[in-house]
């Protein structure tokens, strides 16, 4: 007899674990609902393809201002020739700057040569603003299924930074991940002509990929940092790419107390996913070291 009730005893726990492997996760309906909604947007523009009639084969152009720039095929595109632009200018730009000639005090850095002129404000050692490097560390809640744990890497010097974000978002049978890489033309520093405290804004053009698959998509960034003072801090991160043909914002709220070097941090994270009834909303609390 006993015998017997252990055998259905066994018999009930691999029923049970079948049909849980089976229902997966609420990050497996997730993937499942993102493939759905892709698949039926790609049918549709293969459609709106279809009926249209085909030109004929020629160089695709597009157009900015008077000016017109072959998309395809050879010489520079447009895109190209304005991120140099984008790159070169600042460097190119020189005006007489009050902070440049700032003396250094201690625990400050001059961007600019002592005496000289340059765009750059000051950059004080140990902000959350403009750093040389910056980890972030955040544990997000998004409902009682699935949490996350969000690690970010910033380097950089001066104009020009990396970025670098990977979220791991987990519920009790599943795994997904969302990875950000971003070059980052940046400007901001210490300036108390312009603002208090110290600042930056950026603009990031880099990829994503999402998903045990790595599906690839381009991914622009434009964070704000604001720090009024030495212990406080806000910060503002949207960033807009894309998951199997479907458009993901992603935007991410935060407020720092703390001193140079270390701050604590608490924020809330938006990330939606075009006609995907599923989100990844949630706030977040975690920690940032800066130098």
């Amino acid at each position: 007899m006993l015998k017997s009730i252990f055998l259905r005893l066994g018999l009930v726990a691999m029923v049970f674990l079948v049909a849980h492997e089976a229902a997966g996760g609420k990050l497996s309906d997730l993937d499942k609902e993102v493939s759905k909604k892709s698949a039926a947007k790609a049918d549709k523009k293969k459609e709106k393809k279809e009926s249209k009639s085909h030109s004929s084969n020629s160089i695709s152009t597009s157009s900015f201002g008077s000016g017109s720039y072959p998309s395809s095929g050879g010489g520079e595109s447009f895109l190209g020739g304005f991120w140099s632009w984008l790159v070169v200018a600042p460097l190119q730009y020189r005006h007489d700057d009050p902070a440049a000639s700032i003396s250094r005090d201690e625990g400050e850095e001059g961007w600019a040569a002592s005496g000289g002129r340059s765009i750059f404000p000051k950059h004080i050692l140990g902000q959350a603003t403009v750093p040389y490097v910056r980890v972030d560390y955040n544990r997000q809640s998004v409902d009682s299924e699935i949490d996350a744990n969000d690690v970010r890497v910033e380097v950089g010097y001066k104009l020009v930074a990396f970025h670098a974000r990977t979220t791991m978002f987990s519920d009790e049978t599943d795994r997904t991940d969302f990875n950000q890489y971003y070059g980052v033309l940046r400007y901001g520093g210490y300036r108390p002509g312009f603002l208090p405290g110290t600042f930056e804004f950026s603009l990031g053009l880099g990829v994503a990929q999402i998903g045990d698959d790595k599906d690839t998509s381009g991914a622009l960034t434009i964070p704000l940092k604001y720090h009024p003072t030495d212990w406080f801090g806000i910060e503002f991160r949207p960033a807009w790419y894309r998951w199997k043909d479907l458009a993901v914002g992603d935007y991410d709220i935060s407020a720092s107390l703390g001193y140079r070097f270390v701050q604590l941090r608490g924020g809330y994270r938006w990330l939606g996913i075009e006609d995907v009834d599923i989100d990844l909303n949630g706030p977040y609390a975690g920690v940032s070291v800066s130098f």
